[in-house]
């Protein structure tokens, strides 16, 4: 069952179909968008001072992981506005 779970996660974000219709995949984007902010969520949240406890810290790194996550997809749908 594990290994199905693994091929099937492994198809979304690699299916061969997807990438020869497409230069990039889409998927490509939205991974590297979601690493980025991950990234600086997790550093920005364990910078904070005010964040004292544990619980705090990780509800803080959720709320900049969306707010980063929505800056970046609003830039890149600018970017794609502009470009076709």
């Amino acid at each position: 069952m594990k290994y199905k779970l693994l091929t099937l996660l492994i198809l979304f974000f690699i299916s061969p179909w997807v990438q020869a219709a497409e230069l990039i995949s889409w998927k490509s984007y939205l991974g590297g968008v979601m690493l980025i902010a991950l990234v600086i969520a997790t550093f920005l949240s364990l910078r904070n001072e005010k964040a004292e406890s544990r619980m705090a810290k990780i509800i803080l790194a959720g709320l900049y992981f969306w707010v980063i996550t929505f800056a970046e997809l609003t830039i890149l749908a600018v970017i794609y506005h502009f470009s076709h």
